[in-house]
């Protein structure tokens, strides 16, 4: 049982002291631009586009990952979520894909309003950031 689900679960039976605010913060919304016709993402999808093995969404349209720094916290959390790597581990793997002059890594922002305001920006975009801070500007495809 994953952390987020047995602190739930203590919630619900009155076992834990966190805030309801506290819980939703540890949820990670996987977003696209609004007009992406995509309406769901299941998580495999989700590791195979963010380590650029699915680059193209359906119909055509080349993929552009939004990502944040490699040791924001966030970054560590969705890492370990939807790619099920350490940070380390993600490291290596893109220092593996220049060397056999594989694929590019996503596109780094450095905060969840840059990554909103890029994703709503751009058609082919997807990126993430905690549920609580989704906004109409984006669609929510998934959750980690």
């Amino acid at each position: 049982m994953d952390r987020r689900t047995l602190l739930s679960l203590f919630a619900g039976l009155g076992l834990c002291t966190l805030p309801s605010s506290a819980l939703a913060a540890a949820r990670i919304a996987i977003i696209a631009n609004r007009k992406n016709p995509t309406s769901h993402l299941p998580v495999d999808e989700i590791e195979a586009i963010f380590r650029a093995l699915k680059q193209h969404w359906p119909g055509g349209k080349r993929i552009l990952a939004f990502n944040f720094p490699a040791k924001h916290a966030l970054r560590v959390d969705f890492d370990r979520a939807a790619l099920h790597m350490e940070p380390a581990e993600v490291a290596r793997y893109w220092i593996d894909q220049r060397v056999r002059g594989g694929q590019h890594p996503p596109v780094v922002v450095p905060d969840a309003k840059t990554m909103l305001q890029v994703v709503s920006g751009v058609d082919s975009a997807i990126g993430y950031v905690l549920a609580s801070e989704v906004t109409q500007t984006v669609k929510v495809l998934a959750e980690v």
